[in-house]
């Protein structure tokens, strides 16, 4: 576990959560067009459905989702080793060890949603998706609040408090605005009716966006899903200061 720990590595698991988050859509988006989908701004789980898209969306965020665990459980140790240290209170120690259970709640959910096309188990990918995108929005929520208390601790902090905070934010108007467009086009209720009825546009392996509704909704995704990959980039130079007193030891 101290191995995991050590600042160049948790740096590492950083650089390699950053990189596939964001290669991931980028590259299966690429094989989708390649495939003959529309280039319209699919919801990122359509692009699952074509074999060869649908493969690196099943490697890109099943490493991902392990990745993302391993990195929240890697931080969440380092601050809580870092507040208790500083004599923080309590809560502020607490809060931290909720963003911890919510980063690996959305890595498990991430994994496991790579192997659960939602044409196949749309109740099962739906619920997976929730806890992708709550767990990601209240972990985002969560560090960031963080980031502010221990800033009252160290200044040096404050230098990762602002973008931090920035892309927290367009997180949590990713999530609304899918979560509003939604249900506004399953008549705002919770029926998936609505959602199946999409079977219906499928074209081979490939799915219209002809719906303003769901393309809006569609792009409110891909925010959500670039802010949390540079939410976690902002985690770099932290954990520099996190490690620094072990790093110059060695």
């Amino acid at each position: 576990m101290e191995r995991l720990l050590e600042g160049g590595q948790v740096e590492r698991t950083l650089q390699m959560t950053v990189t596939l988050l964001a290669l991931t859509p980028i590259v299966t988006y690429f094989l989708w067009v390649a495939d003959g989908c529309e280039p319209f701004v699919p919801f990122i789980s359509d692009m699952d459905l074509p074999t060869r898209s649908g493969f690196t969306f099943t490697v890109g965020y099943a490493l991902s989702g392990i990745l993302l665990a391993t990195m929240g459980i890697q931080l969440g140790v380092l601050r809580d080793r870092w507040m208790i240290s500083a004599e923080m209170p309590q809560n502020w120690v607490n809060l931290n060890r909720i963003s911890v259970l919510a980063a690996v709640a959305t890595g498990i959910g991430l994994f496991w949603i790579s192997f659960t096309p939602w044409d196949e188990h749309l109740g099962l990918h739906i619920a997976q998706a929730n806890v992708i995108f709550f767990g990601s929005v209240i972990w985002a929520s969560c560090v960031t609040l963080a980031t502010w208390g221990m800033s009252q601790e160290e200044e040096a902090f404050s230098g990762v408090l602002a973008p931090r905070a920035a892309f927290s934010v367009l997180a949590v108007i990713g999530l609304l605005g899918m979560i509003e467009r939604v249900f506004r086009y399953t008549g705002l209720s919770s029926d998936l009716y609505g959602l199946e009825e999409r079977l219906q546009t499928l074209d081979g392996s490939c799915i219209s966006l002809n719906e303003p509704l769901l393309s809006q909704a569609a792009a409110f995704e891909w925010l959500l899903a670039v802010s949390m990959v540079l939410i976690i980039a902002t985690f770099l130079p932290e954990v520099r200061l996190l490690t620094g007193n072990s790093e110059e030891e060695e």
